[in-house]
């Protein structure tokens, strides 16, 4: 679960701030995540079933690399700092697109992030809604979208997966970058990921990616929340391997 943010429109489409788009500012996006407090959301939303995460991949994934994952500090006071230095004083609106019924607490961590931003002067106005009308209108071709919540799992648990939906630059045609809602782009990590994408060596590539993510996360392209805790019941006369990506395959489960 991560938090995006339009960083291509010289405007935002849903702000009192006109002519001009704060989250092109490193500083505003580093507010941003600075005024997040995830072990609250954690604690009280998520009822400890969540693992706090500095990175958009998770432990399991290849290239996950744990000397990276050490979020920044949660710090309101910072956070304010930053926005003052960047222009913004006083903070600014904006528009926060999140879903109701798509992820665990959806709706709920979205409210809480909305009480954060507001210790800085933000104000996020959150029409939460059904996923069908939330994709519909973050997604392509339009990412009409300022300010946006949503989840990633790299199908093939690979970080390569993550890297071009998620960090390379948009094309045209969609192929690349197809899930970039936010528009993100830095050409030093399109090189890298055009390397990980052909490089045979394990270990070569995997210190590629580490430059990737180390990059992805000191560019604040993205605010990494947390990866969702696998969570599920059964009666006492059901066996099953559950698996980790959450699917429910019917020949893993016997009937004792």
């Amino acid at each position: 679960m991560f938090l995006g943010m339009d960083q291509r429109r010289d405007e935002l489409l849903e702000s009192n701030v006109k002519g001009k788009n704060p989250f092109k500012d490193k500083r505003v996006r580093q507010a941003f995540y600075q005024a997040i407090d995830e072990e609250a959301i954690k604690a009280k939303v998520m009822r400890g079933f969540a693992r706090p995460t500095a990175l958009m991949v998770g432990p399991g994934i290849n290239g996950f690399d744990p000397t990276l994952d050490k979020r920044f500090a949660y710090d309101p006071v910072a956070a304010k700092k930053l926005l003052g230095e960047a222009g913004y004083p006083d903070g600014f609106e904006v528009g926060f697109d999140c879903p109701n019924d798509r992820y665990v607490n959806d709706e709920a961590i979205c409210q809480a992030v909305v009480a954060m931003l507001a210790k800085i002067g933000v104000k996020a106005n959150l029409p939460a809604q059904t996923k069908a009308k939330y994709f519909t209108k973050i997604n392509a071709p339009g990412y009409q979208t300022s300010f946006y919540m949503l989840g990633w799992t790299p199908g093939p648990l690979d970080t390569l997966h993550m890297l071009s939906n998620l960090a390379q630059t948009r094309s045209a045609d969609f192929r690349q970058g197809a899930w970039n809602e936010g528009g993100y782009s830095n050409p030093a990590v399109d090189e890298l990921i055009g390397k990980i994408s052909v490089e045979l060596d394990s270990e070569k590539r995997n210190e590629l990616i580490s430059k990737a993510l180390s990059m992805v996360k000191e560019d604040f392209a993205y605010i990494p929340l947390h990866q969702q805790i696998v969570v599920w019941a059964s009666r006492a006369n059901v066996e099953l391997a559950q698996l980790g990506s959450n699917d429910f395959q019917l020949r893993y489960v016997k009937l004792k």
